[in-house]
């Protein structure tokens, strides 16, 4: 399968046959349409090819993601002819695939052929609530709905917290989640399909079946999937979803003031999760792909933390960095399992007197011991190379949408705002639920509270060379125990001033 990020074009396949029309792009659409067609023109008996590179607009819209009246009459124009070709080359079925469609399961077409449904769709996932079928439908034609907001946290750090909250709101009806979530699996009926779906042009149902002219009852919005919906239920034609399988993904669409890149960075964070939750998506190898351009993205240096007995971690994080073109240092983690009393005496380690676990009444675990000592290298390095801010990570990281851009603009604002900083979580376990102060004339930035993890931060030289003042091989403790302590928000004072008793100076 391939995936490629492209801007407007429909791709129609009939099984050896193929239907391709690509026009209005401003990129370079064609172009690697027609290198993938060529590759795979063998595979189909007839391949019908157009393309039209201007106008790369549409007389009415507002940018290029904005879907105007005629834009939606053009798609739909598109897709009857389409359809008339399938007809007219008595083709069994059609299959409908978007370009935000990703089909990872090569036996997808197999399996909805074997549903012997009339017209049926995988169901695709993606990284939001966001895929392509809806569950209930009004009479106007809009979602049933019921309201929800999330809010997620993003980062966390030692003197400041950068923070990223999104308030998502959806209109689904009840059975939209458990479907979604597969906490309840078949094929369903369902009112709305798009993005992907398969007409069976062997049932004679499916002759009434259109996307343009619409219905002369029909009096819905103006849109090409809504208006097949609304064929099918004129035709009494039923439509199904299917989520037995894993079939694919879809990009969640940006909104109509958005461009190409911020569509380009919904998809890199596509592959991002799919790189997490699996299936992984693969490249075609009949499409040429650049190599990526890595960087340190400003930073002296990205340190990326992990244990030797992880290769599954380590291949992820690579393979996620190098999506974000993001270029890190490799440091092999220490590994506390691997540690004796011994190993511990040689490297001058020694617990903190009196120290237990706040919430579960436990002492230090090696793998704590072993997990303080890897960031402890990475302090030591910063200081020896005179490295003035660096990002370390950990390798359990799970990059939220538009990750790089945020960062980025983050150091932006703190260096207009000549802000004096030590250390920034990028991520963290807000232990309490307090308010956090606002950092003046820095977005996202907050005074940072209690907090656990230390899965991804920023550090500068200073606050590097701050922690290893503070000797804490010699009073170990949790390393994300011992940064609250370093910045004066630890509830314990009790531990707070056990272990300042052996700070110098």
């Amino acid at each position: 399968m391939t995936y490629v990020q492209v801007s407007a074009a429909a791709i129609r396949a009939i099984f050896r046959l193929g239907w391709c029309v690509t026009d209005h792009n401003v990129d370079n659409t064609t172009e690697i349409l027609q290198e993938w067609l060529a590759a795979v023109e063998g595979h189909y008996r007839h391949i019908e090819w157009r393309a039209e590179d201007e106008p790369s607009s549409y007389a009415d819209e507002l940018g290029p993601k904005h879907w105007s009246k005629e834009r939606f009459e053009h798609v739909m124009r598109l897709k009857q002819g389409a359809l008339n070709f399938a007809r007219a080359e008595r083709a069994d079925y059609i299959l409908f695939t978007d370009t935000d469609s990703i089909l990872t399961n090569n036996q997808t077409l197999k399996f909805l052929m074997a549903q012997n449904k009339t017209v049926i769709a995988p169901m695709l996932d993606s990284q939001t609530y966001y895929s392509n079928f809806w569950c209930g439908i009004t009479p106007q034609a809009r979602y049933l709905f019921c309201c929800l907001s999330m809010t997620v946290d993003l980062p966390r750090l030692l003197l400041w917290e950068f923070y990223h909250c999104a308030k998502v709101v959806e209109q689904r009806t009840a059975d939209y989640f458990p479907t979604k979530n597969r906490q309840r699996v078949g094929c369903f009926p369902v009112p709305m399909v798009y993005a992907a779906f398969l007409i069976d042009l062997r049932k004679g149902e499916s002759a009434k079946l259109a996307f343009y002219p619409p219905h002369p009852s029909y009096t819905w919005p103006f849109d090409d999937i809504i208006v097949f919906a609304y064929s099918c239920q004129a035709a009494g034609v039923q439509i199904y979803l299917s989520n037995q399988e894993h079939f694919g993904y879809i990009n969640v669409p940006v909104k109509s003031h958005q461009t190409l890149e911020d569509e380009s960075i919904n998809f890199v964070h596509l592959i991002l999760e799919a790189i997490v939750d699996g299936p992984p998506m693969t490249p075609s190898e009949h499409v040429y792909l650049p190599p990526k351009r890595l960087s340190k993205i400003g930073f002296d240096e990205i340190f990326l933390i992990n244990l030797a007995r992880r290769p599954d971690r380590r291949h992820r994080m690579l393979s996620a960095l190098s999506e974000l073109e993001i270029d890190p240092l490799l440091v092999n983690a220490v590994d506390g399992s691997a540690l004796n009393s011994s190993d511990i005496k040689k490297l001058g380690v020694d617990l903190l007197p009196g120290y237990y676990d706040p919430f579960s009444g436990r002492t230090l675990t090696k793998g704590e011991v072993g997990c303080f000592l890897s960031h402890h290298y990475v302090w030591k390095e910063i200081v020896a190379r005179g490295l003035d801010k660096s990002v370390v990570l950990e390798d359990d990281v799970r990059f939220q949408s538009y990750f790089k851009k945020r960062l980025l603009r983050l150091m932006d604002d703190l260096e207009q705002a000549q802000l004096d900083w030590d250390l920034i979580y990028l991520g963290r376990k807000q232990v309490n639920s307090e308010d956090e102060e606002p950092v003046e004339d820095v977005r996202n930035l907050v005074v940072a509270e209690y907090s656990y993890w230390t899965l991804a931060y920023v550090i500068s030289r200073r606050g590097a060379q701050k922690l290893i003042d503070a000797l804490p091989l010699s009073k170990i403790l949790p390393v994300d125990e011992f940064l609250p302590i370093m910045y004066d928000k630890h509830p314990n004072l009790q531990t707070v001033e056990k272990n300042r008793q052996r700070v110098p100076g």
